[in-house]
């Protein structure tokens, strides 16, 4: 298993590296999973998504767990949104998950909010994925959100989900697989600055221009090798099915318009914009901007251009659901 290995455990800088991991997911970051779950509904992108990886609008990837089969022994490796843990549980009302994650804090959260609601079905680990064992033959199903794009020994923990799943065991994985350290590539840069400076002009007193984010505001091990998990897990395990969404919406949360303006906002930003407009109505009797048909405009255009480009295999896509499963035995 060795030969598998990128980082080694003992290696200082690793160490060094792998705690401000950990204490960067300690803390509910602002606009992490985690915490956007719970001020930003079922809007147009979530809609957007959940059509691209399920075929339908209104359910998400994991509604669609159940009808894999009747599931008694999971782990769900790395912490995301605690809305879609909870209704992992819930709609296989038979299941016991692990959460395993490298951040103590995340996993407090699980046992105090999930683990209340769910007694004796929820466990913890703290554990880092890339070093992790997982029991033999443990589970039936495995699931990871949004987590394995942190991890770097990509191919050991393949061979620990293969060796860990039942005979005829699922993994479920959704997960970003788009450029690493999110460094889009030129083209999908200048696609999706072409369709900014388009939409611009219909906004008064706006101007053309994008900027993108540098690293700074990352964890260590975000997006380390994120174009590489389908394939290492690929590797171990057949895939059943892939879809795939968002390349040109991940580059919508790391584009910074050259005015400054922040539109469509990022949710959290959107729940404060609105809540000031009707505490400026209310008290001016100012009337409603037309900021939302605006935005409804734009996101429009983005969705049409990412499902076109996504279908022709022009651009990376930014986000997947695949579902893997061991082979039963013969």
């Amino acid at each position: 298993m060795s030969s598998l290995l990128r980082v080694r455990a003992d290696d200082p800088e690793y160490q060094r590296l792998a705690a401000a991991e950990a204490a960067f997911w300690d803390e509910r970051r602002p606009y992490s999973l985690e915490n956007l779950e719970e001020v930003f509904g079922d809007g147009p992108v979530e809609q957007y998504v959940n059509r691209r990886l399920t075929g339908d609008r209104q359910r998400g990837w994991w509604e669609t767990v159940a009808n894999y089969g009747r599931f008694r022994r999971g782990a769900v490796l790395g912490t995301s949104a605690l809305s879609i843990e909870r209704r992992l549980l819930e709609t296989n009302p038979e299941l016991h998950l692990t959460f395993i994650d490298l951040s103590p804090g995340a996993l407090a959260r699980r046992r105090e909010s999930i683990g209340a609601r769910f007694p004796g079905r929820v466990e913890t680990l703290t554990a880092d994925l890339n070093f992790v064992e997982l029991p033999p033959d443990g589970y039936d199903m495995l699931v990871s959100s949004a987590s394995l794009h942190h991890v770097t020994n990509l191919e050991s923990l393949a061979a620990q989900i293969a060796a860990a799943l039942q005979p005829g065991g699922y993994f479920f994985l959704q997960d970003y697989v788009g450029e690493p350290r999110f460094r889009f590539s030129p083209l999908k840069k200048r696609v999706f600055e072409a369709l900014h400076d388009h939409w611009v002009p219909s906004v008064p007193g706006r101007r053309p221009g994008v900027g993108w984010r540098d690293e700074s505001d990352l964890s260590p091990f975000c997006g380390v090798r994120s174009d590489e998990v389908l394939s290492a897990i690929g590797a171990q395990l057949p895939m059943l099915s892939l879809r795939t969404s968002s390349a040109l919406l991940v580059p919508l949360t790391r584009a910074l318009p050259a005015d400054g303006a922040v539109l469509p906002p990022p949710p959290l930003l959107r729940r404060l914009v609105t809540a000031v407009d009707d505490w400026q109505r209310r008290r001016r009797g100012l009337l409603p901007r037309l900021r939302n048909a605006l935005e409804g405009a734009f996101l429009d255009q983005l969705f049409a251009l990412d499902e076109i480009l996504l279908e022709s295999e022009v651009l990376q896509p930014g986000v997947a659901f695949a579902v893997f499963r061991r082979p039963p035995t013969a």
